[in-house]
């Protein structure tokens, strides 16, 4: 009888916790488009003259987290930048937060930093592009109801680094480039 009465106990205890536990909300902010920059190289088969560019490449980006409070979410973000000389992996962390904005359309701050990495690039023989540091903050914004499904749009700045080894040309020992992308993103999504 006292092994029932104490199952009886930790099973009330149980349901008693189980009713205060606070239900954890999902979030999912999925989007793809466009990196734009101007860089500046030297060319080093021209006596390193300086060459300028305008460069557009695409990017996708996944952000799955929880909902902290009603403004704020954390997570992680995944994604997939394809520049000129390299295909980088970023993987972040990341939030999203609610700034201002009526009903149906909000304004939203973003911000993810982390590190790239190259698991889907493939170099040309002597060559070896390792990822780096990424950071990108920006603004958003959502239309959509409240705790519904929304379209994004947002304007963010990325700054991704990169290390390449080359082969070595003529007498040189190594050569190697460290990369810094700077561009603005400006990427069409959805959030849930």
């Amino acid at each position: 009888m006292k092994k029932i009465a104490l199952l009886m106990l930790i099973l009330a205890a149980v349901n008693v916790n189980a009713q205060t536990v606070r239900r954890v909300k999902f979030v999912n902010h999925t989007e793809f488009g466009g990196l734009f920059g101007r860089v500046k190289y030297q060319n080093p088969y021209v006596g390193n003259e300086e060459i300028v560019d305008s460069k557009t490449n695409l990017t996708v980006q996944t952000f799955n987290g929880i909902q902290l409070n009603r403004s704020l979410s954390a997570g992680l973000t995944l994604g997939m930048d394809w520049y000129k000389a390299a295909l980088v992996n970023p993987i972040a962390g990341g939030v999203r937060y609610d700034l201002c904005g009526r009903k149906n359309v909000q304004l939203y701050g973003t911000l993810d930093a982390g590190y790239a990495f190259t698991w889907f690039h493939d170099d040309s023989d002597g060559f070896n592009t390792k990822g780096g540091l990424m950071v990108n903050p920006g603004l958003g914004i959502k239309v959509g109801k409240p705790g519904a499904a929304a379209f994004t749009l947002s304007l963010t700045y990325k700054r991704q680094e990169a290390h390449v080894t080359k082969v070595p040309l003529w007498d040189q020992k190594e050569r190697f480039e460290d990369r810094v992308y700077n561009r603005l993103a400006l990427r069409l999504g959805i959030s849930f």
